[in-house]
């Protein structure tokens, strides 16, 4: 069961250009300054999807927060 403070994290690194930013420039400093657990953090650090999926997250959910993609509620996907 995933963290209250996890799922948001994993919601914004999905459409949160910012938050995206902070978390690929340095994982470990960004991740250190939120109340997750340690599993929550080591699966975010070693990218390990497998792990994100136990943790709750289907594998669309895990990739998209792993790479950094921006997904179609993001502001910069967005045609006008």
């Amino acid at each position: 069961m995933m963290s209250q403070e996890f799922k948001k994290l994993i919601e914004q690194l999905q459409d949160d250009p910012k938050i995206i930013s902070k978390f690929l420039a340095d994982p470990v400093a960004f991740l250190e300054k939120l109340h997750i657990t340690s599993e929550e953090r080591k699966a975010l650090l070693s990218r390990d999807v497998e792990a994100l999926n136990v943790l709750g997250l289907n594998d669309s959910q895990a990739v998209g927060a792993l790479s950094g993609a921006h997904s179609q509620r993001c502001s910069t996907n967005r045609r006008m």
